[in-house]
């Protein structure tokens, strides 16, 4: 490992050379991030100066490396340890695991053999499929809460906290009919959408009414190999989605593929239901309406789907920032389809994972 400090006109900084790696720390980002007891709170990790205070003149004057610590002085007239393996330490990125149609096993867990193990494999399987299957949970009304206690709160919206889908007389979604549902991804009009889906089966219908899911990253992925340009198109557009009712007007300005600041996709969006396209140029329209019906295609491709016929006690969750998930046309001869339905926040499900994980 090289170290060395750089002085130029406009700049100071820390030059760190490491298995081919170049690193270059800034005296603010330095300070910012020590963990002395004058800089951060040793038991919330929290700040306790004003960053944004700094001098803006703060210079490294000196270092000194002993074992894996390295010794920075500035011209503040404070000296700085820091761990060097923290230093170096690379972002961490989530697991995820693509898949298609040709996934041959349903991931998928018995709630009877219930423990804290099989949470954190439950929530770490959502992590990286998207989704996963449980088995044998309650089918009394509120059997949905026999696991989400153990996760976090159900997410109160202007439905309330948990749904009942089933077949009814004066449907106020198409949900509540026995009408098939296109693969689509839930409430993209709510901002922050809702982060994952609980969907808890009581009583199936005899005939039809299975699940379809898809994974949206990778529908993503296959766009951006096949042409970057009407990924671009997607991640770029801003459409508008609207649920509108006697009491509630939900509306949102979003784009169907979303990216984090490396370009990594974090998001998709997709509800047919519920789309308005804003008035636009008309190149951008029609760049627009040719990308959405490339990703639209690419869902709906029979290769991309995996097909789930739920069973009284089988409660599904998926990552609604990922999975696309539509429902087959059914008969309800018997009135008997009874499924409820909750939403979890994404921070609290991700928190409990990330606590579980540590």
């Amino acid at each position: 490992m090289k170290c060395s400090i750089i002085n130029t006109k406009k700049n100071n900084y820390l030059k760190l050379e490491f298995k081919d790696k170049l690193y270059k720390f800034s005296p603010t980002w330095l300070i910012e991030n020590s963990k002395d007891l004058s800089i951060r709170d040793k038991q919330t990790n929290q700040l306790l100066i004003e960053a944004a205070e700094l001098k803006l003149s703060l210079r490294i004057d000196a270092f000194n490396i002993k074992n894996n610590n390295l010794i920075i002085s500035f011209n503040n007239n404070t000296v700085h340890n820091f761990n060097i393996k923290d230093l170096l330490a690379p972002k961490k990125h989530p697991n995820k695991k693509l898949w298609n149609g040709s996934l041959k096993k349903i991931p998928s867990f018995n709630f009877k053999k219930f423990n804290n193990k099989m949470l954190k494999n439950i929530l770490s399987t959502v992590d990286e499929y998207g989704f996963c299957l449980i088995k044998n949970m309650p089918t009394t009304k509120n059997g949905i809460h026999a696991l989400t206690k153990h996760i976090g709160p159900i997410k109160e919206t202007n439905w309330g906290s948990i749904a009942d889908i089933k077949n009814i007389k004066k449907a106020y979604d198409l949900t509540m009919t026995e009408r098939a549902l296109e693969n689509h991804t839930d409430n993209p009009y709510r901002f922050p959408t809702q982060g994952y889906i609980c969907l808890h089966c009581i009583k199936n219908s005899d005939i039809g009414g299975e699940n379809t899911l898809v994974d949206g990253f990778n529908i993503a992925k296959q766009i951006k190999i096949k042409s970057i340009e009407t990924f671009n198109v997607l991640k770029n557009f801003k459409t508008f989605f609207q649920y509108k009712d006697k009491d509630t007007l939900l509306e949102n300005y979003c784009s169907l593929i979303e990216t984090d600041y490396e370009d990594n996709v974090v998001q998709i969006r997709y509800n047919n239901r519920t789309e308005i396209i804003p008035y636009d140029d008309l190149k951008k329209i029609t760049e627009y309406t040719e990308a959405r019906q490339c990703f639209w295609n690419l869902i709906k491709k029979k290769s991309n789907n995996i097909t789930i016929k739920q069973t009284s006690g089988d409660m599904i969750i998926m990552d609604n920032y990922r999975i696309l998930h539509g429902r087959a046309k059914y008969k309800d001869l018997n009135n008997q389809r009874y499924f409820r339905q909750g939403y979890i926040d994404r921070d609290i499900l991700q928190s409990k994972l990330k606590i579980m994980q540590a």
